[in-house]
């Protein structure tokens, strides 16, 4: 079982969204605790904390949240809300959880050894991005790795062949294909570049 890791919340009163961008200026971010049969609970956090915590543990870490002393939930970030342009948060919402209840989750796949992989002059191409998962929330990881490092051309990784961590399973068929490795192509190569040179373009166009 994690550790537990609490994070203040208080109530927030005021909905408007003149209200968040107040709590914004002043290092907040607006938030929602969704429970199951239940209203959800409008609150507010300090973002330093909220950022802390989630970069050290992961969006998919089971947090206590502790309001004022008075109430605590179990909770899961459901959702996080950016600006577009600055990549800012504008809102967080959780979910509440029960540590005894099995909940289903799509699980990003975080792949590694792409280096390897294009040493060899092969790519991989992904049939999945997510896996749906299931397990008791504090054993739900923050993604699942897929090591590409040793594979050559036309290997591929199913379901069957992705190490879940203890007690997180998939209702997936195992021989659901997750990536394939294929050969990189020269008109591939020419398609990066050109995108590569665009992308110059832009920025060059912007400092002007």
């Amino acid at each position: 079982m994690n550790e537990k890791v609490t994070i203040a919340i208080e109530k927030r009163e005021n909905l408007s969204g003149s209200a968040g961008k107040k709590l914004r200026k002043i290092g907040y971010i607006p938030g929602a605790i969704n429970r199951k049969g239940l209203e959800s609970v409008s609150v507010k956090i300090k973002k330093d904390e909220l950022m802390k915590n989630v970069f050290k543990y992961g969006k998919n870490y089971l947090f206590t949240l502790d309001l004022g002393g008075q109430e605590s939930y179990a909770a899961m970030i459901n959702e996080m809300q950016y600006s577009p342009i600055k990549g800012e948060v504008l809102n967080v919402v959780f979910q509440q959880v029960s540590v005894t209840e099995p909940i289903k989750f799509n699980l990003n796949i975080k792949i590694v050894g792409k280096e390897a992989i294009e040493l060899k002059k092969l790519h991989f191409v992904q049939q999945m991005d997510k896996i749906l998962v299931t397990g008791l929330p504090q054993d739900i990881p923050d993604s699942l790795e897929i090591d590409v490092t040793d594979l050559n051309l036309n290997d591929k990784v199913c379901i069957g062949d992705v190490k879940f961590p203890k007690g997180i399973e998939t209702e997936i068929e195992a021989d659901k294909i997750v990536l394939v490795i294929n050969e990189t192509r020269l008109d591939d190569t020419i398609i990066e570049d050109v995108s590569d040179d665009k992308n110059s373009e832009a920025v060059t166009e912007e400092k002007q």
